[in-house]
């Protein structure tokens, strides 16, 4: 049974064949009859919470990922569609997925403003009208967040609490639902303070709230470790751990195992804003002292556990909160030692500072204010904790302003580079295309990060990226297929570009991407200072930067950079190469007076195209006039790519010398050295 069979994985919703097809295309509308097919959905779910945009807040992404219960007959393609129906939205249709005749699987997302809940529906048709449709009523796009650690980040308060705002729901990793304790995915049959905290969290930021909860009651940090790791002293519980022949102890790693793959379910829905530790009391002042665990060795392990989630569950490095909890009793009321440990994390920059419930103390705990867990009343409060630590820091990463990079030109910005088409005839079988470039080039360690764990491409939520290809604007998370043929086909430098700049910043990143084959810096950009008729082009270039950034509505913005990646229709004409340092000052000026940033940094990238040029050749001659136009422009930088040019015969498209012959381990390098050229021009400081 496939994972979308699953009953527990999947929201199956029987099609509703309507007699009337004005339901779904308005009165002028067809609808067909398909027998009895079916919307199987892995996403969205319903009350699934998505994770907003972290470069644009406003808005995200509903990821709509699932199966028609069979293929409709015929011999024509379908079309999967989706919107989201709520108070004050278009309700605009928008495409998921084409997918072929005889195939039954879609994967793709559609685009809705933060908030919730919204009602999502689907339909699939052909061009003689719709045939299927389902409905997923409770969808939020919003915070979602991550509950890790022992039994007070789990179910065994002395009370069970409901949200009341009815905007918080918790993931199991197999369904969403209403998060009323106890919460589904962590030990436990009482009270948590998730819902007190949810309920606050949604009313602070008027967003639903997501939660996945994983706490394990009585564990200690060792036994969250991936299996294999091994520690000297056991826990006092050593049902998640080994003894070793040499007396040493390691990690069974069923813990991390589950944490991973919980983490990993949330990837297709954005990811999560953070993860809430809260855990200690299994490795402080134990009674046998020989299995209470030192604080260095407390800090050194969770700091390893951090460093192994972000490596392993392709969610990227994602924020940590550590509270401080090492509390058991009114005799015993906290370890300097641990709590040491916990606060070092903080200072060490390896996670941010949680609250510190060992002051919940008397009434705040069960057993009349004996026990280690916590009250209703401690429920509550320990959920107020969280709030005053986690919404301040939130109101900061939202209102940091977004950093902003202007990439143009023309093909080659477009993006040539074949992804893992490999026809033999057309594509040299694959040879240079990014699949094989990962296995097989030079580079291939370098480009890991473009694939998580799972083999899948890696899609980043701290940068986005928007690119107007034809006649319809294309945004999201920084990913392949950002070029002129849509889809996920082909690269572009604007990947590695991006995975460079996001890496080095810790704000959110947008790339505004406009680029066309075929056009001149002569003609076609010329800007208006260069005197004669300003380029058409030109003249498109900025309108479609000022629309992408007026997207950003109220979200405060920064433009740190443009990069121009263009020149092979000048190269081939004698006036346009002779004209070229001229026209490229101009660019260079016009663009920074039109977006009123005198400084802006500037990275222009060589026509590299076929490697070293022949002395005396026109690439030669052209090649100079970009490096000396260059050298003109204050604060920019131009940067050589020649060398990345790789044979045609270990490339896909061989009769492509003018797109570097599609070779995708080209047009990698060529955005790494553009994203590196971009961070030393401006420095950390200065973006």
């Amino acid at each position: 049974m496939t994972r979308l069979e699953s009953s527990t994985m999947s929201t199956q919703l029987r099609l509703r064949i309507y007699i009337f097809s004005a339901l779904v295309h308005g009165a002028t509308g067809s609808f067909l009859f398909a027998g009895d097919i079916s919307f199987q959905l892995q996403a969205p779910l319903n009350y699934q919470v998505f994770q907003r945009a972290k470069a644009k807040p406003e808005f995200g992404k509903i990821a709509v990922i699932g199966e028609l219960s069979k293929a409709r007959e015929g011999g024509e393609s379908t079309l999967i569609e989706g919107r989201v129906v709520g108070p004050g939205l278009p309700g605009d249709w928008q495409l998921v997925e084409r997918i072929d005749a005889g195939k039954t699987g879609f994967r793709g997302d559609i685009s809705a403003p933060s908030g919730g809940w919204f009602v999502v529906e689907m339909k699939a048709s052909t061009r003689h009208g719709v045939y299927a449709t389902t409905t997923v009523d409770h969808v939020g796009v919003g915070e979602v967040f991550i509950i890790a650690g022992q039994s007070n980040s789990a179910n065994h308060g002395g009370e069970k609490l409901k949200t009341h705002t009815g905007l918080v729901s918790s993931f199991d990793g197999e369904k969403w639902q209403l998060a009323n304790d106890p919460q589904p995915g962590a030990s436990g049959r009482g009270g948590s303070f998730i819902p007190a905290f949810g309920d606050a969290m949604a009313e602070r930021f008027d967003v639903p709230i997501g939660i996945a909860a994983t706490g394990v009651g009585a564990t200690s940090v060792r036994e969250w470790l991936p299996v294999g790791t091994r520690f000297p002293n056991p826990p006092t519980l050593t049902r998640q751990v080994n003894e070793l022949p040499d007396g040493g102890w390691e990690a069974k790693g069923e813990i991390f195992s589950q944490l991973i793959k919980r983490m990993r379910r949330l990837h297709p829905g954005g990811g999560a804003r953070a993860v809430l530790w809260h855990q200690g009391e299994s490795d402080a002042n134990q009674k046998d002292p020989t299995r209470t665990l030192k604080g260095d060795l407390y800090r050194d392990y969770l700091a390893l556990l951090i460093e192994k989630t972000d490596k392993n569950s392709c969610l990227g490095e994602v924020a940590r909160f550590v509270a401080q909890a090492s509390y058991h009793n009114p005799g015993d009321t906290g370890s300097p030692d641990i709590r040491a440990a916990q606060k070092a994390l903080w200072e060490s920059g390896i996670a941010l500072e949680g609250p510190d419930t060992d002051t919940l103390t008397g009434k705040m705990r069960d057993k009349g204010g004996m026990g280690v867990h916590l009250s209703g009343d401690g429920l509550r409060a320990h959920g107020a904790l969280w709030v005053e630590e986690v919404a301040p820091w939130l109101e900061a990463q939202l209102s940091k302003p977004v950093k902003v990079f202007l990439l143009a030109g023309q093909s080659n910005m477009q993006g040539q580079g074949v992804v893992s088409m490999d026809d033999p005839k057309n594509y040299n079988g694959g040879k240079g295309n990014l699949v094989w470039s990962m296995k097989h080039s030079a580079s291939k360690d370098q480009m890991r990060h473009l694939v998580d764990a799972n083999g899948n491409w890696v899609e980043r939520d701290d940068v986005t990226i928007t690119y107007k290809p034809r006649d319809k604007v294309r945004t999201g998370r920084l990913a392949i297929g950002y070029t002129g043929y849509g889809g996920s086909s082909h690269i572009g430098p604007e990947l590695q570009f991006g995975h460079v700049i996001g890496d080095h910043l810790d704000d959110p990143v947008l790339l505004i991407k406009t680029a066309w084959g075929g056009k001149s810096l002569h003609k076609d950009f010329r800007p208006p200072s260069a005197g004669g008729e300003t380029g058409p082009y030109y003249k498109q270039m900025i309108a479609e930067i000022r629309d992408a950034l007026a997207t950003l509505g109220d979200t405060p913005y920064e433009l740190c950079g443009f990069v121009w990646m263009q020149g092979w229709n000048d190269m081939i004409s004698k006036e346009a190469t002779a004209e070229y340092a001229h026209n490229l000052v101009h660019l260079a000026h016009d663009i920074r007076a039109e977006f009123k940033s005198p400084g802006l940094p500037i990275v222009v990238g060589e026509l590299g195209n076929g490697g070293p040029a022949r002395e005396g050749s026109g690439m030669e001659e052209f090649r100079a006039a970009q490096k000396s136009g260059t050298a003109r422009i204050p604060n920019a930088v131009f940067v050589e790519t020649h060398s990345f040019a790789r044979p045609k015969d270990f490339s896909p498209n061989r009769g492509h010398g003018h797109h570097w012959f599609g070779n995708a381990e080209s047009y990698f390098l060529i955005g790494d050295a553009l994203g590196k050229a971009m961070v030393q021009i401006t420095g950390k400081d200065a973006l």
